[in-house]
């Protein structure tokens, strides 16, 4: 092989080995954030779980509080602030 044709293939080498490394990368990021949802949707159901029952007819009000924010809050909005 020539040099020049022995330097191209040692670049395709090092960038197919940068690419796998951020694909492990993209896939722990992807582990991390769903670790991360599981534990505060754990959070929240011990959180309504509590209110179930300190609240008198909470799950009704929550649900009717639930529908209020679905129909007024943008979630664009919750973003910016």
């Amino acid at each position: 092989m020539l040099k020049k044709e022995l330097e191209l293939e040692e670049k395709i080498n090092l960038q197919e080995k940068e690419i796998n490394l951020l694909g492990e990368a993209e896939g722990k990021v992807r582990l991390d954030l769903e670790e991360a949802v599981d534990s505060m949707r754990l959070e929240i159901e011990a959180v309504k779980m509590t209110l179930k029952e300190l609240v008198p007819n909470f799950q009704e009000k929550f649900n009717d509080i639930k529908n209020s924010v679905l129909r007024e809050v943008d979630p664009q909005w919750i973003n910016k602030k």
